[in-house]
């Protein structure tokens, strides 16, 4: 029991990891900054002459008076242009974001409905199901043509349906409630989720985030999958998938506490 901890243990760290890596990688805008050599500036050579000395006062008040008004005029001149270049740089934004906004709804309109069927089977598992068999489970989603961005990342809408089945291989004696009870060899925990969630597309492969129900309970699941279109229309992908359940109950009537699985699937996309 205690090798099977500490290979769940490992398993659940490696999860982890990953899965803080692959959000990462959407979540985080990536950005280029591109810079060139300023231009050559030519050596500017000064000369000075002789000083010369004005005892003339009117000139020099003349010559000041003359230097007030070209600084007003100069300062005026700073302020209008100031003013242009904001008044350019907020139509220059609007442009941006029209432009922006109208090419991310011809994206969405290109994409849209997507119909994902999956197979898939649980190969690790928390220690709520270390004594579970587990059996080949189906899914099914769809994502809607609605395509939002959000700090660079895009992403659809959908809602997704699919099975999990477990079954009970070994005898055991659990407490619930003060009363030990007998989690017999058979007794099962399966049912059916239902989930709404997030997919960010990524050129031929895509990631999925959901929550909703997994059985009685509420749950949330995480998925990543990978793989080639085929003629336009239909996608081949391979991949895995992280479900838990926050409060499992077996078919018998007996708390197994929060129970968790990581399959591998096989993922058949259309797009309509």
């Amino acid at each position: 029991m205690s090798e099977r901890m500490i290979i769940s243990f490992f398993i659940r760290t490696t999860q982890f990891v990953l899965w803080v890596c692959l959000s990462t990688l959407i979540l985080i805008p990536s950005s280029s900054l591109y810079a060139q050599d300023p231009d050559d500036v030519d050596d500017v050579e000064e000369y000075w002459g002789d000083d010369e000395e004005y005892d003339d006062e009117e000139y020099e008040d003349e010559y000041l008076d003359d230097e007030e008004y070209e600084d007003d005029e100069e300062y005026e001149d700073d302020e209008e242009y100031e003013d242009d270049e904001e008044y350019e740089d907020d139509e220059e934004d609007e442009e941006d974001d029209k432009k922006g906004n109208q090419k991310l709804s011809d994206d969405a309109e290109n994409l849209g409905y997507t119909i994902d069927l999956a197979v898939g089977s649980p190969r690790f598992v928390n220690p709520a199901l270390n004594n579970w068999n587990s059996k080949v489970d189906l899914r099914g989603s769809i994502e809607f043509p609605v395509l939002m961005q959000f700090l660079g990342a895009r992403f659809r809408f959908g809602a997704e349906v699919g099975t999990f089945n477990f079954e009970n291989a070994i005898p055991q004696i659990v407490e619930q409630g003060g009363e030990k009870k007998q989690l017999a060899p058979g007794d099962t925990y399966s049912g059916i989720t239902a989930m709404g969630l997030m997919s960010f597309p990524a050129g031929p492969g895509k990631i999925k985030i959901g929550a909703g129900i997994v059985g009685s309970a509420a749950g949330f699941m995480m998925e990543a999958s990978y793989g080639f279109r085929v003629g336009g229309i239909l996608d081949i992908r391979g991949g895995i998938r992280s479900t838990e359940a926050l409060s499992a109950e077996s078919a018998g009537g007996i708390t197994l506490g929060r129970a968790g699985w990581m399959d591998g699937q096989i993922v058949l996309g259309i797009n309509l």
